[in-house]
């Protein structure tokens, strides 16, 4: 049987770049270097945009945009200050690249894609914070174009539609009370995925034929957490009746059963290619095979590709036992412990009603959600289960980090990893390349066998070189560890520990590490090294930093923790391409007017500083996560809300009296620490705060009423008082 979903694949490849940045830069949208290669990548990139035909080319009326006027055939802006002056303070949401539907030969028009790219590079480079996915992206093709001179008349050039914070305040609130989140985040602790999730885990199940009538009216007008809790009762029962009956054994009315709701439930879970499927076509000799599922988030339809072709192949497939595995039973990330994460479901696998009602337990207790999963512990806690097993199959998620990677030196059997999710030109997860490495297993895609890898691995999941030419390193970066480190030559893996060496070979240097070597000051030649990447200067004793620093203009990542700071340059705002800062533990009073330069930056540690002011913090709108704990911070700017990305942010043991109301804007924060403040009480509306999964208020005068309300606000959140 041959399945193709080829345009949900095309999507796939066309999304999974969201995720490629040197750390977890899940929201950037387009690919700066493909931008600059339209010849390539053209088609790739128009694919992101929804298009739209018009006459000629309005704004509804009542809505705001900015007009960036480029030309018919030309990307520069003519005005970008119509943009630059109110971008601080007012809220975009959509982008239009607007053309025209001409010229028109022979009934066809020809899209420009070095036009395309060029307005787009343009548009990043007079505001990077817009290459957001966040934002809808939209081409507009004007078709009143009867001649030259009509065309010309018409706009050409770029809108930013934007809403103001009023409008912006109102949105949410009515996005709010359309969806009931208000009510449902009091009642129902959905910690991965959120409540989109669960509602399409919930509404998908309604629709299939699993679900008896009687259930289906019981569940009926019910609240979204108590329709949670009948079905997974039901799950529960089933999935409790063990079956020892082969499936050689089964009526063929059985068997034609089990292919119907199998076939339902590949339906409903869309995927993007039949890996799986072909993968297990290939590999015949694979017996008494212990399959290994990754059951979050878009995994859902690989894995029922595992039990379609098991029940096809019925008579000759060599599966013999199935895991499902959903990275803790909907745990927060701060309850969950290496080892011990929890949420592993297995079944034999001809016991096709058990693992069915797996499926939708699994999901229900996990409740979706992409990110770091606890693999490790369930393939080491399956072979426990099943020490009968002589063949191990891991169904992984290519665009997931390995929560327990550090635990995979105790697996003793090879491990064959069926890649989802995976494109030659994204590359493989190096976590997944790490585990089948060390346990002498295999990477498995639609196409290729790629076995005996020319890897050298280091300790807790980290490639140190990669010699194989059959694949590529992702650039998901799963390890502390900058993956762009195995994107270059062979010389760059090097760690440079030794100045006078590191000079010898400036031109290749692209890392320098000289921690804790007692330096009085900035050491010689080091600003001439222009290639580098990482530079970590932490633990000496460095009064000050050099204004040549700005020469390394290349620089990713910059530790200069535990030295005797007080200051920093002006130039130090050139370093523009910085994504993770760590200046703490010195005695730096101010770093604001660096913020509105560090477009890129990801990570921020100014903590143990003396820092005195938090103004322009809300300039770092790629930030995710921000330590500026134990300095002299008396206040936050009400602008914190532009920092949409952020999705750790610690304050405590600072001088905070009250937050602003507008920090219930971070939707995307999970943690949040504002222990040993003077905070009397917090804003309204802290359920705007959907992702929020723990906030230390530790040593603040909270009130008992102001307590009981926060709890209510947030019951879901670990508080801490």
């Amino acid at each position: 049987m041959k399945f193709t979903l080829k345009k949900i694949y095309q999507l796939l490849i066309i999304g999974i770049f969201i995720l490629i940045t040197g750390s977890v830069n899940a929201q950037t949208y387009f690919n700066l270097n493909h931008l600059k290669n339209p010849k390539k990548y053209g088609p790739e990139v128009k694919a992101k945009f929804k298009e739209k035909l018009v006459y000629e080319y309005k704004v509804t009326p009542g809505k705001h945009a900015v007009f960036l006027k480029n030309g018919l055939r030309s990307s520069q802006f003519i005005a970008p200050q119509l943009w630059l002056n109110i971008k601080d303070t007012v809220y975009p949401y959509r982008v239009d690249i607007v053309y025209s539907r001409y010229p028109v030969h022979d009934s066809v028009y020809k899209e420009i894609y070095p036009l395309l790219c060029n307005r787009l590079i343009h548009t990043f480079e007079m505001d990077p914070t817009l290459n957001d996915e966040d934002l809808l992206w939209h081409t507009i093709l004007q078709t009143h174009v009867d001649n030259d001179d009509q065309v010309n008349s018409l706009f050409h050039g770029v809108v930013i539609w934007y809403r103001t914070p009023e409008e912006e305040e109102k949105h949410n609130e009515q996005q709010d009370s359309a969806q009931g989140v208000k009510a449902l985040v009091q009642t129902e602790k959905i910690a991965q995925g959120g409540i989109k999730e669960m509602v399409i885990s919930i509404e998908g199940i309604k629709q299939s034929t699993m679900l008896d009538d009687s259930t289906r009216t019981a569940i009926e007008g019910k609240p979204l957490d108590l329709q949670k809790r009948i079905l997974k009762q039901k799950f529960e029962q089933g999935a409790a009746k063990e079956s020892t009956i082969k499936l050689s054994e089964r009526t063929p009315l059985e068997m034609q059963q089990y292919k119907r709701q199998i076939n339902e439930f590949l339906k409903n879970n869309q995927f993007s290619d039949s890996v799986v499927w072909k993968v297990m076509d290939r590999h015949p000799e694979w017996v008494d095979a212990l399959v290994v599922n990754d059951w979050t988030g878009s995994m859902y339809g690989y894995g029922a590709q595992v039990v379609h072709w098991h029940l096809l192949n019925y008579k000759s497939s060599g599966i013999r036992y199935l895991t499902l595995f959903n990275d803790g039973d909907n745990k927060t990330n701060a309850s969950k412990v290496i080892g011990e994460t929890g949420g592993i479901y297995s079944a034999e696998a001809g016991d096709i009603p058990k693992i069915m009602n797996l499926f939708n337990l699994v999901r229900l207790n996990g409740s979706g959600g992409d990110r770091q999963e606890n693999d490790i512990e369930a393939i080491l806690e399956s072979m426990k289960r099943f020490p009968e097993a002589k063949e191990i199959i891991l169904i992984a998620d290519n665009l997931a980090c390995i929560r327990d990677i550090e635990l995979a030196s105790k697996i003793t059997m090879p491990v064959r990893v069926i890649l989802c999710g995976y494109s030659k030109e994204f590359g493989v997860n190096q976590h997944l390349a790490y585990l089948a490495k060390i346990t002498h297993g295999g990477l498995y895609t639609l196409e290729q066998d790629i076995e005996n890898l020319k890897l050298e691995t280091s300790g807790n999941g980290e490639l140190k070189e990669v010699k194989d030419r059959r694949f590529v390193i992702s650039m998901l970066n799963c390890s502390p560890r900058p993956i762009y480190e195995l994107k270059y030559a062979k010389e760059s893996f090097k760690t440079y520990t030794n100045l006078d060496s590191a000079l010898l070979q400036k031109d290749k240097v692209r890392q320098l590490e000289l921690k804790e070597q007692q330096l009085l000051k900035w050491p010689k030649g080091v600003n001439k090294m222009e290639r580098l990447l990482t530079l970590n200067l932490s633990g000496n004793e460095l009064p000050k930093v050099p204004s040549s620093i700005k020469k390394l203009e290349n620089l990713k990542d910059l530790n200069l923790a535990n030295n005797k700071l007080k200051e920093m340059p002006k130039s130090f705002g050139k370093l523009k391409n910085l994504e993770h800062l760590n200046v703490s533990n010195n005695q730096i009073q101010s770093l604001s007017e660096f913020y509105i330069n560090w477009f890129y930056l990801k990570k921020l540690d100014a903590s143990n500083n003396q820092l005195n002011s938090a103004l322009e913090l809300n300039q770092l709108k790629s930030s995710q996560f921000i330590n500026l704990s134990n300095n002299d911070i008396p206040e936050l700017p009400a602008e914190i809300h532009q920092l949409k990305k952020l999705v750790s942010l610690d304050l405590s043991n600072n001088k905070l009296l009250y937050l602003p109301r507008t920090i219930t804007g971070l939707t995307k924060l999970e943690e949040l620490n504002l222990e040993n403040n003077n905070i009397g009480s917090l804003p309204p509306y802290l359920y705007r705060l959907r992702k929020l999964k723990t906030i230390n208020l530790a040593g603040n005068p909270l009130g008992e009423k102001e307590k009981d309300r926060i709890r209510k606000e947030l019951p879901n959140v670990e508080i801490t008082f």
